[in-house]
């Protein structure tokens, strides 16, 4: 697998995702918006202080988002050059990976209680997750169109994602 995204500038990154190579591409680019979304949740949790569990849970969220963003390059490059169906179901596999930790940072961010002078940052964190979960949807999507009856299970999980960040009340389609 070739370096982590994670080690490169975002200069670099912003023109690895501008390049006419397979990835990365959609999910990456909404994987590396989550974790910066999570990134502010983190800050908010952290600056006003009292809730270590929500904390570490959504440290913990980050890194499955920087580890889901690196797999889906992976998992698309593998797909195209193959294009079996173990390669394929990886490539669906990876981005229901980020779209669960995508999802639990939303969730997160429903229950922070944050001070009021970080409510702005708060809300920016809402409005990543929320619009880079979109994103991840999208690509999940094409990614099963037409393939629908065999990937039953990957149908039903997505859905069921889509259905608990409504929940939340800051996700909106």
């Amino acid at each position: 697998m070739p370096r982590s995204i994670w080690s490169q500038s975002l200069a670099s990154f912003s023109d690895s995702v501008a390049a006419t190579r397979p990835a990365p591409a959609g999910v990456a680019a909404a994987a590396v918006a989550a974790e910066l979304g999570i990134s502010l949740l983190i800050k908010t949790i952290a600056i006003t202080g009292g809730n270590n569990e929500l904390l570490d849970a959504a440290r913990r969220e980050s890194a499955h988002l920087r580890g889901a963003a690196d797999d889906d390059i992976g998992a698309v490059m593998a797909y195209m050059s193959s294009r079996d169906a173990a390669a394929l179901r990886q490539a669906i596999e990876a981005p229901l990976r980020a779209a669960r930790a995508a999802v639990a940072g939303l969730e997160f961010s429903a229950k922070a209680s944050v001070k009021p002078s970080l409510a702005a940052d708060l809300g920016a964190a809402q409005a990543l997750l929320s619009g880079a979960l979109r994103a991840i949807l999208i690509c999940i999507d094409a990614n099963l169109h037409g393939r629908e009856e065999e990937h039953r299970d990957a149908v039903a999980e997505r859905q069921a994602i889509e259905d608990r960040a409504r929940r939340t009340g800051v996700y909106s389609r």
